[in-house]
Parts: C-alpha cells; structure tokens; sequence
C-alpha cells in the first residue's frame, strides 16, 4: 500500500510540473494551429508542416530534427532575459537543413540556441537567420551551396563556412573563424559586424567586403596570413593582430585603423568568448571609431544595433491541467508575448 501511494504521489507531482509549465510548439498552417508537447514538439510540428508554415517554440530544450521543408522557426530567445522573464529556446544535437532548392518560400529561423552543427546539404536559398546563438556551419559536401543567406543579430561561436558558388551577408553579428572555399565564387558580405578570427586565417576570407566592422586576428598563423587580402574591400573597420601589424594594409582605401590593445575598443571583451559577453564598445571608442553612417563601428552600430530580444510572438506560459473535465475537456493556459 505504501508503495503504491509514493508511486501515486510521485505521478501527481510530475502532473504538478507538468501543468505550471510546459515545452511546446505550434504549429500555424493555413490559419489552423495545432500544439505538440515535450522535447519532441519540434520535429513533431514539422513532420505536420508544409513549405510556409510557421512553428512557434516554447521556451526550453528541444530535440533537433532535420529541416526539409521552408518553415519559419520562432523561438523564446537565445539568451535568459531577467527584465522580460524569458529563458531560451535550446536546440540539442547536430541537424542537416537540405531544402529542394526549387522550393519559393524562404527558411526563417529566430530566437534559438544551438550549441552543435548545423550542416547544409545542397543548395540554401534566401535562408534567414535572425537572433540565433549557432555553433558550428561546418564544410559538409562539395555540393553544398548558400545562396543570398542572411545573418542578423547572430552569434557564431565556432566556425561560420562558405562553400564554393555562396554567398552570405552578417549584419551586426559576432562571427568566430569565418572561412570560403572559393576566391572567386565565394564571397561574404559583413556590416557592423565583430569577426574574430582564431583557428583559421584572416585571408582565407576571399572576394569580400567589410564595413564598420571589428576585425581580430589571434592565430594560428603568421605573416601574410594574418592580413587582410587584397581581393577584399574593407571601409571604415578597425582591425588588431597578434603580431601588431596593419591588417589592412593590402588594401588602398585610408578609412580603415589598426589599434593595439582590444581593451581600448571594449567595456570588458578581451576576445575570449562567452555567451554572457555584450562586445558593448567604452565610451571613448564609440566616439573615436565611427562607420561609415556616423555611428560607432561593431554591433552596436549601424541602422540595426544589435538586440538579442525576438521581433516575433514568444510563448511566456504554457499552463496545462492535470486532468480534463467531466465533460472530456483540458484546460489549457497559454501567454504570449510580442516584443514593443
């Protein structure tokens, strides 16, 4: 009897759990929505998703699924929120996106937190990544391609990848070891953006353009490796090295500054990552290092100064009821936010 009444309680203490807050996610399609629950909602959701759909995730941790169709991933955030109350939406384990590519909607993914690899199989087209916290974009295959692929408000704490025959614009992004296969047919496109560059060579980035950017090389290598190249553009960036030499000096344009110390530029960055560090620039550097609109260079600057906070609907609460009503019903409590 005893034993039956612990089991009894613990069944009614995990429905407690249960019932105060949830995972979950929803799924919009064609002005219908459906709700999955647990870890598994995501795939679940997209399994029952088409091209253009939109599904809404919960805050906690999902499990990741492959991506094949082009959906719109909409999470709590990539970071905890103590103003708003908010935790982030975690996607746990490696996934594939491969998407026909001659499917017309666009991939839409925002407000997630993934600390594993994201491999692209294929052709991406028109993908948006909107204030997502990534790891790893790593080389998958020589027919893997990005096409027009944005960036904004990104983290990329390992290795962002460009294959052959891609192209891929970061706006006021952090992007760590950024890396193309091609110096004729790759090319990245950076805007406010903090690059820092530590398992792979400045000039491995080939036929690119940098503007109002912060640039860091810490090694691997020397020499000319930790340079610029002169197939790029740079314009009004500020660029460091280990070795204290002019990164920028391939290339003729005078709008860009070599600075010595990284301490100069930042409140309390050093180039060391974490996932709590806001690269907010001193006080002094956001007056002396302007781009090319006037406003301070990194992400702070520029017409988007970088937010971590979603634009879209977020799910605060998930409240469900431990059991249904006589009548078969199950009460079902959901807050949703949307940012001002």
């Amino acid at each position: 009897m005893k034993k039956l009444f612990s089991f009894i309680s613990m069944f009614c203490m995990s429905m407690i759990v249960f019932a105060q807050s949830s995972m979950l996610a929803t799924l919009s399609h064609n002005g219908e929505i459906s709700t999955f629950y647990g870890a598994t909602a995501l795939r679940d959701a997209h399994i029952a998703a088409d091209h253009g759909d939109i599904i809404t995730l919960s805050s906690g941790s999902f499990t990741a699924t492959d991506i094949k169709k082009a959906v719109t991933i909409r999470g709590a955030g990539m970071s905890v929120d103590t103003v708003a109350n908010t935790f982030p939406t975690i996607i746990t384990g490696n996934f594939n996106i491969n998407i026909p590519d001659t499917v017309n909607q666009r991939l839409t993914m925002e407000g997630l937190y993934h600390n594993h690899d994201i491999y692209v199989a294929g052709t991406l087209k028109n993908a948006l990544f909107l204030k997502n916290r990534f790891h790893n974009f790593p080389y998958y295959s020589p027919y893997s391609r990005l096409k027009n692929v944005t960036f904004i408000h990104c983290k990329v704490t390992k290795t962002l990848y460009l294959p052959s025959e891609s192209s891929v614009s970061c706006i006021n992004c952090y992007i760590k070891d950024a890396d193309s296969a091609s110096p004729t047919t790759s090319n990245f496109e950076f805007s406010n953006c903090l690059i820092v560059q530590e398992d792979c060579a400045l000039n491995s980035i080939t036929s690119s353009n940098y503007s109002n950017c912060i640039i860091y090389y810490k090694g691997p290598y020397t020499s000319s490796n930790d340079e610029i190249g002169s197939s790029c553009t740079a314009f009004n960036c500020v660029g460091k090295n280990l070795a204290g030499e002019d990164i920028f000096k391939n290339l003729p344009n005078t709008t860009n500054k070599k600075i010595e110390e990284l301490n100069s530029l930042f409140r309390t960055y050093t180039g060391s990552y974490n996932d709590d560090e806001t690269f907010e620039l001193t006080d002094s550097a956001k007056t002396q290092y302007l781009g090319t609109d006037g406003t301070e260079v990194g992400i702070y600057g520029g017409n988007l100064p970088f937010d971590p906070t979603p634009t879209n609907p977020q799910i605060k609460k998930c409240n469900v009821a431990s059991k249904s009503t006589a009548d078969g019903k199950l009460s079902v409590d959901i807050e949703v936010s949307v940012a001002n």
